[in-house]
């Protein structure tokens, strides 16, 4: 497993100053969100689609529909690059110029490895468990129909690219004292109440996975 950073593609050239080559935050910033964005090329044209996923150790597993445009074209053309942000706030500097953004990134390229059988429903069930943890105990197991109607597929997380940015606003000393404000805008992600579905599920208790996850996802407001 390579730290991240490390390869021609990965290594950051435009502010350096912002990458980490630390694979606890590469892991961090998969595992605490919740959507990544796949990219591959289509007949010569570039396709970008959000999508669910898990990470097991070195591994990211993608999860989509057997029917899905983009599952058929991974699996016949495996290279990918799969970006994955977190953002955090809005940088308000004077200028437009020096305004930004507070973030964590990961870039990673790798190549689509098609699951099968008892993979592909150990997969499955990490992926939900990533998603909601401890979800799958709690909910009716999947069927072999479910199971066949999805793929899934494994890039291993040996090349990425990791970006953070946390830097205050910066105005260069010439856009001082001319009366404009500058400050952050914190983001935070947050969870509303929970909707039961219908009349019997109004009538049993909220499952501990679910308020687990608005605990979780509270404690970060």
């Amino acid at each position: 497993m390579n730290q991240p950073g490390q390869s021609g593609r990965t290594e950051l050239k435009r502010l350096p100053y912002k990458a980490s080559f630390e694979l606890s935050d590469l892991y961090s910033i998969i595992d605490e969100n919740l959507v990544a964005h796949v990219g591959l090329v289509e007949n010569g044209q570039p396709l970008v689609i959000p999508m669910t996923y898990g990470r097991d150790d070195d591994t990211l597993f993608l999860h989509g529909s057997s029917g899905s445009r983009l599952m058929r074209l991974l699996a016949d053309n495996p290279s990918v690059c799969v970006s994955i942000t977190e953002l955090n706030a809005l940088k308000v500097a004077r200028s437009n110029f020096n305004s930004g953004m507070h973030y964590r990134s990961a870039v990673i390229f790798g190549k689509a490895r098609l699951l099968e059988d008892d993979e592909k429903l150990a997969a499955l069930d990490l992926i939900s468990d990533s998603l909601i943890p401890g979800r799958v105990a709690e909910a009716r197991p999947m069927t072999k129909k479910e199971a066949a109607a999805t793929i899934i597929v494994a890039v291993k997380l040996d090349e990425a690219s990791v970006k953070i940015s946390v830097n205050e606003v910066d105005d260069p000393e010439e856009d001082m004292n001319l009366g404009y404000w500058a400050g952050t805008v914190p983001l935070k992600r947050g969870v509303g109440e929970v909707i039961p579905a219908d009349a019997e599920s109004q009538s049993l208790p909220i499952p501990e996975s679910i308020k687990r996850f608005i605990e979780r996802h509270q404690a970060e407001r």
